[in-house]
């Protein structure tokens, strides 16, 4: 018989009735039933994770999401908003030291560049542009890490080039690819953290809008580029950059201000009571001549009796004396210097019969050098 006439005589309602028997079936109901338990608890954990992260705990954040295995390439892979929960907890975390040894270890591998993990969260992110916020909040966790890689220096130093080259060259070809006003924040954001992170953090270089123009000069056409790209109607993307610079380096001169005014106050502080009790014996000094005219009878028409004025030595000395008086009375009239006082006195009188002894000599003594004396006075008087 043909093949095509056993399909013929096949009844046309078998086909159906075997889809719907393994539709039907327990077993293949079993696994969906199982696929979709496992992904309300994903979704319940997920879901308790970002409330830490709302309410600001972000190390109980980061530890749920290392307890429930989220922390995975193959999570990661399948699902994008975990990933970008992880980066962004990584991003705000306080300190990395806090962490359990497991979780930053998991952490340090997912942001150390040369790592195969890290390597691989940069395929994925980098793939929808859309996402640049989380791109750079990725960047800002790399060089967290750097910053903590304080043993290898080389090693140091190769990273800080490493991820220079990345975010520069993410920068350029960016520029041509925006599609979104969220793109051009940003792409704003993206060049701050290149100068102030990179080049000022890592690099130790001197904030100035040097480091900007320098920047644009490795690509001609990104300064035109970002003069045409408006943040509001009259603000580009070079100007917003080029005052955030400018704004950061006010604050920093009003800190180095503050700073001096407070050791200048600090100099005030020591220096008061020594010109305040100097103060008072001056007073003094002038209000005793004006009391002795009241009890004379004799009227100072000037109020004041002529005196000379000190130079800065006198003054000087004077305050001086009069700190280093008040901190030594302060010292011996408290219990210690009573004590040491008394113990001195004690040891005086316990001394005094052999000290008198030693005195008793003198005059033995004396007397028999008297003559000699006399003698070589004599001598003297008559040459």
């Amino acid at each position: 018989m043909a093949a095509s006439e056993i399909m013929n005589n096949v009844p046309t309602y078998a086909l159906d009735s075997s889809l719907r028997d393994l539709l039907n079936d327990d077993l293949f109901n079993k696994n969906d039933e199982t696929t979709n338990s496992r992904n309300d608890e994903i979704n319940e954990i997920f879901q308790e994770c970002l409330n830490f992260f709302i309410k600001r705990e972000i190390n109980n954040c980061l530890e749920k999401m290392s307890e429930a295995g989220f922390i995975d390439l193959a999570v990661f892979k399948a699902n994008s908003m975990i990933l970008d929960l992880f980066i962004s907890a990584c991003d705000i975390v306080p300190n990395l030291n806090e962490l359990g040894l497991t979780l930053k270890g998991e952490i340090l591998n997912a942001f150390t560049l040369d790592d195969p993990r890290c390597i691989e969260i940069q395929k994925i992110i980098f793939k929808d542009l859309n996402k640049l916020l989380v791109i750079n909040k990725f960047f800002r966790c790399c060089i967290k890490v750097i910053q903590l890689n304080e043993d290898d220096c080389m090693k140091r130093e190769g990273y800080i080039l490493e991820i220079e080259s990345i975010i520069s060259n993410f920068i350029f070809s960016y520029t041509t690819k925006m599609r979104t006003t969220v793109d051009i924040f940003g792409l704003q954001e993206l060049i701050e953290i290149f100068i102030l992170q990179v080049k000022v953090r890592l690099e130790h270089k001197k904030l100035s809008e040097k480091l900007y123009w320098t920047l644009c000069k490795t690509s001609t056409s990104l300064s035109p580029t970002l003069q045409g790209l408006y943040l509001s109607k009259d603000v580009s993307i070079e100007n917003a950059v080029l005052a955030s610079i400018n704004n950061k380096l006010q604050k920093d001169k009003m800190k180095y201000k503050d700073k001096q005014k407070g050791v200048k106050q600090k100099l005030h502080h020591f220096q008061e009571p020594l010109l305040h009790d100097d103060s008072k014996e001056q007073s003094m000094v002038e209000n005793e001549p004006n009391q002795r005219n009241s009890t004379d009878g004799v009227v100072d028409y000037s109020g004041t009796i002529p005196h000379k004025a000190k130079n800065d030595i006198t003054v000087f000395t004077g305050s001086f004396w009069t700190a280093l008086k008040h901190h030594f009375t302060g010292k011996l009239l408290n219990k210690n210097g009573l004590l040491l006082g008394g113990l001195l006195l004690i040891l005086c009188v316990k001394r005094y019969k052999s000290l008198m002894a030693i005195f008793r000599h003198v005059p033995t003594a004396f007397r028999s050098v008297y003559p000699h004396i006399v003698g070589l006075l004599k001598l003297l008087a008559s040459i």
